[in-house]
């Protein structure tokens, strides 16, 4: 089987199972508005250090959401018992794993195009193609860690806390280079196509490891 079509089969049913309820997206929607809601009243918040400030609560904000989002991975195949059917089809774990990282990466993003407008609104900080690209790079990285990490946890009983403790510590790169790049984006002291050139080299570094390990821990 081609993995490619088997990928994209993959993430076509979880965005179809997604689309049918809609559970999670709505959810995140209005968890990151009010995560930006109580950032804004808690604290002092003015023209002069909301470029140093927002960068934080917007990658805080993207943590979270991405737990839940990831976390929620493979909720479907573990309740209804059919992980073990899609192994057993002639299609390859890798490609099976990557349509899951990938319908969870969609979600993410769309999370994220409400969340960008939303913390350029409360804030007053720009929105431009810089900041959307630097989200975007840590959302490729961060979603094949997320990915990796549910499917590891997903028949443990103690998931929801294994889930953080196992990601945040990988993630730590992506905040730091993403934080960096947003800052540069939003007007404040330091190099973008360094911290950009960062967040490529980890994608691809954890893109390619994650890959390799995929086979490994949905075979267990």
């Amino acid at each position: 089987m081609n993995p490619f079509n088997v990928a994209v089969a993959v993430a076509r049913k979880d965005l179809r199972s997604e689309w049918r309820t809609r559970e999670m997206v709505p959810a995140l929607a209005q968890f990151i508005i009010l995560a930006l809601l109580i950032a804004n009243f808690g604290f002092q918040i003015d023209s002069h250090n909301a470029p140093s400030i927002a960068p934080g609560i917007l990658w805080l904000a993207l943590v979270f959401a991405g737990l839940v989002a990831f976390g929620r991975t493979f909720a479907a195949e573990r309740d209804q018992a059919s992980l073990e059917a899609m192994l057993l089809t002639p299609a390859s774990p890798v490609a099976i794993f990557a349509g899951k990282a990938i319908a969870a990466s969609l979600l993410l993003i769309v999370c994220e195009a409400v969340m960008l407008p939303a913390l350029s609104l409360f804030f007053g900080t720009p929105l431009g193609a810089d900041m959307v690209a630097a989200v975007l790079l840590a959302t490729v990285g961060m979603a094949a860690l997320g990915c990796l990490f549910a499917a590891l946890v997903a028949r443990v009983r103690a998931r929801e806390l294994l889930l953080p403790l196992l990601t945040l510590p990988l993630w730590i790169p992506f905040i730091i280079a993403g934080g960096q790049a947003v800052q540069s984006a939003m007007g404040l002291p330091g190099s973008y196509p360094e911290a950009i050139g960062l967040l490529i080299d980890f994608d691809i570094l954890f893109v390619v490891l994650t890959s390799l390990a995929a086979r490994f821990v949905l075979d267990e």
